[in-house]
């Protein structure tokens, strides 16, 4: 539940900022982001979730965008670990 009022908090501040002009994402952010995290998992190898937003050192938002491109070109593949996922390179 804390999780969903956070999310619902970074939501609400990210559409007042993009209402602002302050926040613009482009596809070369997201693809600059993909390529940063499959470059912390081909150096690394597999990694929970947590763990590979933090080595990959880019905004959440990003992260998230990220994952779901490389997923989408089945660069990744996802296995339950302990409640959470660890993510691999396909």
């Amino acid at each position: 539940m804390l999780c969903h009022a956070a999310a619902l908090c970074w939501l609400e501040r990210f559409r007042r900022q993009m209402s602002k002009g302050e926040y613009a994402l482009t596809h070369n952010q997201i693809g600059d982001t993909a390529g940063a995290v499959w470059e912390v998992l081909s150096c690394r190898g597999p990694l929970p979730f947590a763990a590979l937003l933090e080595e990959s050192n880019v905004p959440q938002s990003l992260f998230f965008m990220a994952i779901g491109w490389l997923s989408r070109e089945d660069k990744l593949r996802f296995e339950p670990a302990d409640g959470d996922y660890v993510v691999r390179l396909a």
